[in-house]
């Protein structure tokens, strides 16, 4: 490569490079880059509050499954008492009913 060119180039770079680097830590520091995100995150109440939300619904949530476990137990507790009510009754032999049409031969 020409030495003059070289040396009319060298600057142009570093420059560039230089305009580039200070660019990046201003989009950084200043601009909407991860930095801002960050601080902005840390300063908002709305986190917190979406938190607090999610927290009350899991508890509801959690309160409602307890009141369906409870009517489920309840369920199988009737369901238990019929089926042994039907075996009682299928146990006991069948009464026969004595009607005023019947003849004995």
């Amino acid at each position: 490569m020409d030495p003059i060119l070289y040396d009319l180039l060298e600057p142009v770079v570093i420059f560039a490079t230089l305009l580039g680097t200070a660019f990046g830590v201003k989009l950084l520091i200043w601009g909407k880059g991860p930095i801002r995100r960050i601080r902005r995150s840390e300063d908002d109440p709305a986190p917190a509050q979406r938190i607090t939300e999610l927290e009350d619904r899991v508890e509801r949530s959690n309160d409602v499954i307890a009141h369906q476990a409870e009517q489920l137990d309840e369920l199988n507790e009737r369901l238990d008492f019929t089926e042994r009510m039907l075996t009682r009754q299928r146990a006991e032999p069948p009464k026969a009913l004595d009607g005023p049409n019947r003849e004995t031969s």
